[in-house]
């Protein structure tokens, strides 16, 4: 029986890992420039730690997450996200004792929703946290190495989306407000959004419903409602951004869709991707170092989806020009010579030479095609009459010229070749 890959995750094939490593080298490079540090989370985490971080009424919780029994019957979840797990490592580590409060990470994440273009069950997210402090400016840091990034890849056609959902007071008040403007209107709102008058208010903002949005038209704007605090912090971030060069959008309805977050939210969106077309977002979520057992902290991150971004780099026509590293198939002709190639093999290998050898007994013809389709510079073809006189003959795939090589003097010949 066939067994194909399950509905909502995929695999991905030798040809597109030069893809996905360089946007993960990449993010390495620039990360660093900006003092972050690598973390590696696990991928299954108690589900606790979602339930109270994300919040018990988010989608991702209710209808999203994947959450099994285990042999010692705790509930598990697949990590739908990974701010939670990092804030976990933070404090059960001691990072925060360290000094090792920027942190960044990479990997798949799983979320059971509907699979569309860019996001899939299993998806891979490359993010940033920065733990520690309340300071508008650090925000401002952060969005300004998600630019950084993106800019880097040779994206261009994309917005930086920005808003204030103020702190845990703020949101609570501005919720009460938005209740009684939609009081009399909750027969008219989506069955998604009759369900979060009651329990989460503030996601009515981020319906996509066409219906949902027009009765929002003439609702308060939670930037009109901060609090002295949280104004002076958006106004300290806006400058922040405009003193950075850094082009912004204000959304007053921009919420994300986690309940951790507090004051600063972000989207950087990409036009040409369609009705899905968020390729990064974060935010501060001061409350969750706190929440999960440490002393009260502020705190930021994004996150940017590999999916979406690659996505976003078809659109723009943004080709990946895949550094060629030149490689060699050795031929062995008979038993003798066969035996040999793998001694020259291993001889290139150790100084860092890709090195191809046939292991199926193809004619000396097929190996030729072989060592085409597998993209080689040059082909070693070792007979007996080579081996008797310690040479071989090095061909150029490139111009089809053919040359007798000494064997003792091969790794040195084939580094001046590979520099022509």
């Amino acid at each position: 029986m066939k067994i194909n890959c399950l509905k909502g995750v995929q695999d991905i094939l030798p040809e597109q890992m030069a893809q996905w490593n360089y946007l993960h080298s990449l993010a390495h490079e620039i990360f660093a420039c900006y003092g972050y540090k690598q973390i590696i989370i696990p991928i299954i985490e108690e589900s606790a730690l979602f339930t109270r971080s994300i919040g018990q009424e988010t989608d991702i919780v209710e209808k999203e997450m994947y959450t099994f029994v285990d042999r010692g019957m705790r509930k598990i979840a697949l990590r739908p996200e990974a701010t939670a797990s990092v804030v976990r490592a933070y404090l059960e580590h001691g990072l925060d004792k360290t000094g090792d409060s920027k942190l960044f990470y990479s990997g798949p994440m799983f979320r059971g929703e509907k699979p569309q273009a860019g996001r899939n069950r299993q998806f891979y997210q490359i993010g940033i946290e920065a733990l520690g402090t309340y300071s508008p400016f650090l925000d401002a840091e952060v969005i300004k190495l998600a630019v950084d990034y993106l800019k880097a890849i040779g994206l261009k056609d994309f917005k930086l989306l920005i808003n204030s959902v103020g702190n845990t007071k703020d949101k609570h008040d501005f919720g009460n407000s938005l209740k009684n403007f939609l009081k009399d209107k909750q027969a008219d709102l989506c069955a998604s959004c009759k369900s979060r008058y009651e329990r989460n208010i503030l996601r009515i903002l981020d319906c996509k419903s066409r219906n949902c949005k027009k009765l929002l038209e003439h609702a308060p704007i939670i930037l009109d409602n901060l609090s002295e605090e949280s104004t002076r912090h958006f106004t300290i971030l806006k400058n922040s951004l405009d003193v950075l060069k850094v082009a912004y959008q204000i959304i007053p309805y921009l919420v994300r869709g986690l309940d951790y977050y507090t004051n600063t939210v972000f989207e950087i969106t990409h036009e040409k991707l369609g009705a899905q077309n968020t390729i990064l977002a974060g935010g501060r979520y001061n409350n969750l170092i706190a929440d999960l057992g440490g002393q009260a902290a502020g705190a930021v991150g994004f996150a940017c989806g590999v999916e979406r971004l690659l996505l976003a780099m078809q659109a723009e026509g943004i080709e990946f020009q895949k550094k060629a590293e030149p490689a060699v198939f050795v031929i062995g002709l008979g038993d003798k010579a066969y035996m040999k190639t793998f001694t020259i093999a291993d001889q290139l290998r150790q100084q860092g030479i890709i090195s191809y050898i046939d292991f199926q007994e193809r004619s000396l013809k097929a190996q030729m095609r072989l060592a085409n389709k597998l993209n080689c510079a040059y082909v070693l073809i070792l007979g007996d009459n080579e081996l008797a006189s310690h040479n071989i003959q090095l061909k150029n795939m490139r111009d089809s010229t053919q040359q007798l090589v000494r064997l003792d003097n091969l790794v040195n010949h084939l580094n001046q070749e590979f520099k022509k």
